[in-house]
């Protein structure tokens, strides 16, 4: 099991403020689970040590794992070895499922946040970003000849939160993170095909070069490209779906 990148994790266990804080933490994890940041089967902080981490107090930690627990995200055991544990969200026929319940207009709407946000990303990490933590990246593009959908889904989404966290903003870290959970698993719908795996190899190495050489246009276009074509093929298969 891969670990995420530090600084991406760091964002999602910042303080979390006093407004809502519950809600807050409930919604912050959940969207960390979503978007791959928690992977399947880690184990959460105890409930003390998230509440350290997050500038809550335990009972509201609690509260959070509760909620987590009720919308199957987290589940929790007893006894030696026992704790609170991310459990996977959706399976590839649900989430097409929410495609097919999405209107165009809602598609189209939830595509151009997604992109604007993933292309400035893309952008100001090129600007900011030590070339070693580039070197990073490259453990996280996929020879062609792997056919394994989740790997390639997992490492798409990996990726990008990584390029994320590059721009040395916890901000802009979670607003990728809540995009992710939002949006990013229908995206990846498309990385079922073969065809659609290879461009995405292309578009993959050509972000990682422009991040190496700090070129921040080329990083910005690279993740573009890949959105866009990303986002024509979905627009295909919603059609399709909602016959």
């Amino acid at each position: 099991m891969r670990v995420m990148t530090s600084r991406a994790r760091a964002a999602i266990f910042a303080p979390i403020g006093d407004e809502g804080r519950a809600a807050r933490v409930e919604n912050r994890l959940a969207e960390a689970i979503r978007s791959g940041v928690l992977a399947h089967g880690e184990r959460l902080p105890s409930e003390p040590e998230l509440a350290q981490m997050l500038g809550v107090a335990t009972v509201t930690a609690r509260e959070a794992l509760v909620a987590l627990r009720a919308k199957g995200l987290v589940v929790t055991t007893r006894g030696r070895g026992g704790g609170s544990f991310v459990r996977a969200p959706e399976s590839g026929d649900l989430v097409e499922d929410r495609l097919a319940a999405m209107s165009r207009v809602e598609l189209r709407d939830r595509a151009t946040v997604y992109l604007v946000v993933l292309t400035g990303c893309a952008e100001i990490a090129a600007e900011r970003t030590d070339p070693d933590e580039v070197e990073d990246l490259r453990d996280l593009l996929i020879p062609l000849n792997v056919s394994d959908v989740a790997r390639w889904r997992s490492a798409d989404s990996e990726l990008y939160l990584s390029v994320a966290a590059l721009t040395q903003s916890a901000r802009m870290t979670r607003e990728v993170v809540r995009q992710e959970a939002d949006f990013g698993a229908l995206l990846r719908i498309p990385l079922n095909e073969p065809g659609f795996r290879e461009a995405t190899a292309t578009r993959h190495q050509e972000l990682v070069e422009a991040l190496a050489a700090g070129d921040a246009v080329r990083a910005r276009e690279s993740v573009r490209e890949h959105v866009a074509h990303s986002l024509e093929r979905l627009a295909e298969i919603h059609e399709a779906v909602r016959r």
